[in-house]
């Protein structure tokens, strides 16, 4: 008879996924896995595979977490400008808060592992490809409610949305004044005027 897992798989992954994060895919050892984990290596290699797809589940786990948290933020912002000034603020705040910036865990990915493995360069682009979607149903709501010029390319500046918050996340790691990080923000949001 099977014995029953003796512990919640989301709740472990939570905390796989806050290990890749904080310490990216290399430095992270199976020793640091089982520890944090807090289950054996059977149980992990069991319920998760290698270390490699414990890794892909936390960028999965990540990327429909990060994109929905911040789907759900726009959808209650009904001026436009000031959503997308909001969000950047929260990013900054929440980059700086708690002493050193984690970043954004597939732009840490990205600048870790791209363009090494096909596969994750796939996820990597549709992590990026889910944002701007977001970032494009919002400024396709400010368009048709017209706070957003109908002639502006909001394929194009909800790509640069995504680099925007991307760059915010590794500049972040090195500055930590909020203000400097706000003015980039305010800057970068000019491109709707």
């Amino acid at each position: 008879m099977a014995r029953k897992k003796q512990f919640d798989k989301e709740k472990v992954l939570d905390k796989a996924m806050k290990l890749f994060w904080e310490k990216g895919y290399n430095a992270t050892s199976m020793e640091d896995l089982v520890s944090t984990l807090g289950i054996n290596r059977a149980s992990m290699y069991n319920t998760f595979g290698s270390k490699y797809d414990l890794f892909e589940q936390s960028l999965d786990k990540y990327n429909t977490t990060n994109a929905a948290r911040i789907a759900d933020f726009l959808y209650y912002q009904l001026n436009v400008r000031k959503g997308l000034q909001l969000l950047f603020e929260n990013l900054i705040t929440e980059a700086l808060s708690g002493g050193t910036s984690k970043g954004c865990l597939m732009v840490n990915t990205t600048t870790e592992l791209a363009n090494q493995n096909p596969t994750l360069d796939e996820r990597l682009k549709e992590s990026r490809l889910s944002l701007e979607t977001v970032f494009y149903n919002y400024l396709k709501y400010g368009v048709d409610n017209g706070q957003i010029s109908p002639y502006k390319d909001i394929k194009t500046i909800s790509a640069y949305l995504f680099t925007l918050q991307s760059g915010l996340h590794v500049n972040s790691k090195i500055n930590s004044s909020k203000e400097e990080l706000g003015k980039i923000v305010t800057a970068g949001l000019s491109i709707l005027d």
